[in-house]
């Protein structure tokens, strides 16, 4: 449709410090997103209604699902929470112990009900995992602008109304990557840039077979919006973004450096005159 421009590119070490790659039995099963110190946000999709926390681990700082990666780190599970609203939810992973931040491994913001209005710069990111193809080799990216959001909504998922939105992306390259959040990815992000800093706006969802058939490259996520309970009992506090490091507060001294000078100075005649009076 007109209501998305896509524009693809593959992701550099440490673009997307947030992304995780959730694996079950050693294979990437879905994607997700670091949210705070000890938890990983991603699709309750991705697991069964009493999902087994030793077949899984969590990859962060992951790059590509083949090759080396010398800057990610893997962790046990040792929780798995998910909501429990009618139609989609998610899941929160709890792992085993609390990563290392770096700059390839940092937490994400959570929108916690900020609105992205029609023209947002937006991204998708993930990995292609063994439930839509073959697996990617890096994970690829794509900016994706709003254009019409509220008539997609209508269109496409007109039984989840405001709960959830589409994308079209354009067709899978020679490669394999889709330029959209790749098909069968489920729990990648939809991460939105405001006031210098990154926010997780959305998550991908499930697609079903008639949706699937009907739309086959279409994405589906589902606001976040919808979980602010569940989020706000499991996590507490929403992570918010730091101060921007150029913005420094600006000190006495800097603000009047002729008084700073003369201060210096009539400290020093008077250090002056006592060494005179005490020679």
């Amino acid at each position: 449709t007109s209501g998305w421009q896509n524009h693809s590119s593959v992701a550099a070490a440490g673009e997307w410090p947030s992304m995780a790659s959730l694996q079950k039995n050693g294979q990437h099963e879905c994607g997700g997103t670091l949210v705070s110190r000890e938890y990983v946000l991603s699709n309750a999709a991705c697991f069964s209604e009493s999902p087994n926390v030793s077949q899984w681990t969590v990859v962060l700082g992951r790059l590509k699902q083949n090759g080396s990666n010398s800057f990610e780190s893997s962790f046990n599970v040792s929780n798995i929470t998910m909501s429990n609203l009618t139609g989609s939810n998610i899941a929160l992973v709890q792992l085993s112990t609390s990563p290392t931040l770096s700059n390839y491994i940092q937490p994400i913001c959570l929108d916690n009900g900020r609105t992205f209005p029609v023209g947002s710069s937006c991204w998708a990111a993930g990995w292609s995992s063994g439930r839509g193809g073959g697996e990617a080799a890096s994970l690829p990216d794509s900016d994706t602008i709003f254009l019409e959001l509220s008539s997609e909504i209508t269109f496409y998922v007109p039984q989840l109304q405001s709960r959830s939105f589409c994308r079209t992306g354009s067709e899978y390259g020679s490669d394999g990557l889709s330029p959209s959040a790749p098909q069968g990815d489920l729990g990648g992000p939809l991460m939105c840039q405001q006031d210098g800093s990154w926010f997780q706006a959305a998550v991908v969802l499930t697609l079903n077979s008639s949706t699937s058939q009907t739309r086959a490259n279409t994405n589906v996520f589902v606001k976040l919006s919808k979980f602010n309970d569940f989020l706000t009992r499991i996590l507490g506090v929403f992570l918010t973004p730091e101060p921007s490091a150029n913005a420094t507060v600006p000190t006495a001294s800097s603000r009047h450096p002729e008084a700073h000078f003369l201060f210096l100075f009539f400290h020093l005649l008077i250090l002056l005159l006592c060494l005179q009076l005490f020679s």
